[in-house]
């Protein structure tokens, strides 16, 4: 089998004046080809997402915590070699940072077979801690050094030992913080899951962040349902679900795309964003509603295909000053 590298086209006697144009339109000819693969593969990918499992919220994160998630995306993919070749390197810097949040700085510089041994024998690690985290060592040091035995194994061997290793991982380190974890108030989760989204998108913490607006809900329903027992779920995709009731108009925001009013259901004091149309501006500067007032609206939306109500528009509404 020979290794074929000639994606790039050499314009290297191409007009000067054509050639951006030229490497453009080959750029998009391999973007085309690219949705083409993951359009194909979009069903494994998601399959294999879902092998992967959840453990929740862990209060204490280091630098590690950028590895597992990168590994968890390349194990999405079918990335295997770089699955094992990040959790192990994942697993040796959470290592090293247990060793020194539980006052065992000497154990730092050591490899992670002596580490791992000495952190057992100080009884800070038990004999199944120990084992699992071994025998992710192993794995890892199989991998990065290539051995024979390694090259041989084949895809779906290799799909197992980085599944293994990812859950194995995400295990270990749930079970190691545990006791740090906070009691929360109810809806403190939601915030901070808000908030930690927030950041990703500003900052683009690393390479296997929660990938979109559509990723973060899936989260947040997780959680809701974790700390509220609600599923935010509420029906099928497409189904329509409509609400009635006395709301008070907290903003209208007109500037913005698109144009929108913030109301507030005032027996639950659930919040809601209304898309308006020219018909409800118009219908608002009739009636001379103002941010602060009371209106009865009946509110309608359209079920995403999460199962989750995505925009909400206007049935109806009126004053109720008269």
């Amino acid at each position: 089998m020979r290794y074929f590298d000639c994606t790039k086209f050499d314009y290297k006697d191409a007009d000067t004046d054509e050639l951006a144009n030229l490497i453009e339109r080959d750029k998009s000819a391999y973007k085309y080809s690219f949705k083409t693969w993951v359009n194909s593969e979009i069903d494994k990918i998601t399959d294999r997402k879902w092998q992967i499992n959840n453990i929740g919220i862990v209060e204490e994160t280091g630098d590690f915590i950028r590895l597992i998630k990168e590994a968890e995306l390349t194990y999405s993919l079918g990335a295997f070699y770089s699955t094992i070749a990040l959790t192990g390197i994942a697993s040796e810097d959470l290592c090293k940072y247990y060793a020194i949040k539980i006052n065992h700085p000497d154990l730092a510089g050591l490899t992670q077979h002596v580490r791992l041994q000495k952190l057992k024998d100080r009884g800070e690690l038990s004999e199944t801690t120990h084992k699992a985290f071994d025998a992710i060592r192993i794995i890892r040091n199989e991998c990065l050094h290539f051995n024979d035995d390694f090259k041989i194994r084949d895809h779906n061997s290799l799909a197992t030992e980085a599944l293994n290793c990812i859950n194995s991982l995400k295990a270990i380190y749930k079970e190691l913080f545990a006791a740090s974890n906070t009691s929360y108030k109810t809806g403190e989760i939601i915030t901070r899951i808000i908030e930690d989204f927030a950041h990703q998108q500003t900052y683009k913490t690393s390479f296997g962040d929660t990938l979109n607006q559509e990723e973060f809900t899936m989260k947040l329903r997780y959680f809701m349902a974790d700390e509220l027992k609600l599923d935010i779920a509420i029906s099928d995709p497409g189904d329509k679900v409509s609400q009635a009731g006395f709301f008070r108009v907290e903003e209208i925001d007109l500037e913005s795309s698109p144009k929108e009013t913030t109301l507030r259901h005032i027996p639950s004091y659930q919040y809601v964003i209304v898309d308006l149309t020219e018909e409800n501006i118009a219908q608002i500067s009739t009636l001379d509603i103002s941010e602060g007032e009371t209106i009865f609206a009946s509110i309608y939306s359209i079920l995403d295909h999460q199962g989750i109500s995505a925009a909400w528009r206007f049935e109806k509404f009126i004053d109720t000053k008269s």
